[in-house]
């Protein structure tokens, strides 16, 4: 499921999650599985496949976790024929309330292309606060940084 979900997803994901986070192949979908489930064990993270009817819509993901500062990334990807039905936005709530109510966070940030209008609405449903452009932040790219606080 993740990988043909991530063939269908991988010109929009990979210049923001990179090609662990978007496996194209059953290997790669495999070894992405195992290196997210050792990042969860060692408090790097969590992640969340969004399934519905046997097929991966996308992925959401708190990662980069700071447990002295309590804040964390805040990353997701939804299949393209899956956008625009509120997916990401639920799927973003789900993991707000599960990182700040039981993970003990108290900030989350999401880096957002500056181009990416159906990002910048999920960030604005979700009552994110814009805080700025990043200069070259992801993979050398400029983004915009909007927080979630407690």
């Amino acid at each position: 499921m993740l990988c043909e979900a991530a063939q269908k997803s991988v010109h929009h994901v990979r210049p923001w999650l990179g090609s662990g986070c978007c496996p194209v192949t059953p290997v790669a979908a495999r070894q992405c599985i195992d290196e997210l489930e050792q990042k969860r064990e060692r408090s790097y993270g969590i992640t969340y496949l969004l399934v519905m009817e046997d097929s991966c819509l996308g992925m959401g993901l708190i990662n980069y976790v700071h447990p002295v500062h309590r804040s964390a990334n805040l990353g997701y990807w939804i299949r393209p024929e899956a956008c625009g039905q509120g997916l990401a936005v639920a799927l973003c709530k789900s993991l707000q309330k599960l990182a700040f109510l039981q993970m003990d966070l108290c900030r989350l940030e999401l880096y957002i292309e500056p181009n990416n209008k159906a990002s910048l609405r999920v960030a604005e449903k979700l009552g994110a606060e814009k805080e700025g452009l990043c200069r070259k932040r992801i993979f050398g790219r400029d983004a915009l940084l909007y927080s979630l606080t407690t």
